[in-house]
């Protein structure tokens, strides 16, 4: 029986025993991890019956995390403010606790790629107001938010989304936990938006239907910031996008990825491992 393991559907793309086994390497753990393919009838008891014969710690992907996040006995505050769950520990008593590394991964990267200053404001913009536009409002959407609201200094979130109402119903639960820095507007009148971005998230499935948001080029200058939390062997359709409208900062999201899993190992077991020499392996892997 695996110690550790990520549920999820589909599972046969995912890296994540990959990513752990580099770690575990490197800390000098050896503990075998697997991929466990699930559907909404029986995430439920497969996840309760990997605990019961002696599992340890595992990973929640799509479309799981929400669920994971109702079948916790505890709760961090980070996957309280998300409402989703995407790494489970169990722990000492047998109860199991429920985590969301994806802000705290997404924080991280963008500190690795040198985008947040020692201030935690983006670095470069010229606005004492860090304007972020979120292009989603789906469970990605959802485990970066808060996150950004608590770190970046003097930000404000605009969110946007193919369907406003799902938008809307994300912003409303945000300011309704107290963050009043956050808004939402619909696709079509972002051609009027006057704001300055200093950073553009594509939070979106777009690239899976090999399409990109419908967003104004007006909105990218040299200066902006666009990241991806999708990934490619190549710039993803959206970074592709933004560079030939003139964004000298873009990122996927396979260092989020690693960094989210750095996160989970951590709270396994208590040893943060190295990121940039696995961020550089999967990079590499990617063009084999």
């Amino acid at each position: 029986m695996s110690a550790f393991a990520v549920f999820g559907n589909p599972i046969k793309h995912s890296k994540s025993s990959e990513i752990y086994a580099l770690f575990a390497h490197e800390i000098g753990i050896s503990k075998e991890y697997k991929l466990i393919l699930a559907l909404h009838d029986n995430f439920h008891y497969l996840l309760h019956n990997f605990f019961k014969l002696g599992g340890l710690g595992a990973n929640i992907t799509s479309p799981f995390k929400e669920n994971a996040y109702f079948l916790c006995n505890q709760l961090t505050e980070r996957s309280k403010k998300a409402r989703s769950v995407n790494t489970i520990k169990k722990l000492k008593n047998g109860t199991l606790l429920g985590d969301n590394t994806d802000g705290i991964g997404f924080i991280s990267d963008l500190k690795r790629l040198n985008w947040i200053d020692n201030n935690n404001h983006i670095t470069s913009q010229e606005s004492t107001t860090t304007n972020i536009l979120l292009i989603g409002a789906g469970g990605a959407a959802k485990g970066i938010v808060p996150m950004l609201l608590n770190t970046i200094t003097t930000c404000h979130i605009n969110i946007v989304n193919r369907t406003f109402a799902r938008a809307q119903k994300l912003t409303s639960y945000y300011q309704e936990i107290g963050y009043n820095n956050i808004s939402c507007l619909p696709l079509y009148k972002l051609r009027y938006d006057t704001n300055k971005y200093s950073l553009i998230i594509n939070a979106t499935t777009s690239n899976i239907y090999n399409t990109i948001p419908k967003i104004p080029s007006v909105l990218v200058n040299p200066e902006t910031k666009c990241y991806d939390l999708f990934y490619t062997k190549q710039d993803t359709l959206f970074i592709t996008w933004c560079k030939k409208n003139g964004s000298n900062y873009c990122s996927d999201g396979l260092g989020m990825l690693v960094e989210q899993a750095a996160h989970s190992f951590f709270l396994w077991h208590n040893l943060f491992p190295t990121v940039d020499p696995v961020i550089n392996h999967l990079r590499s892997a990617l063009y084999i």
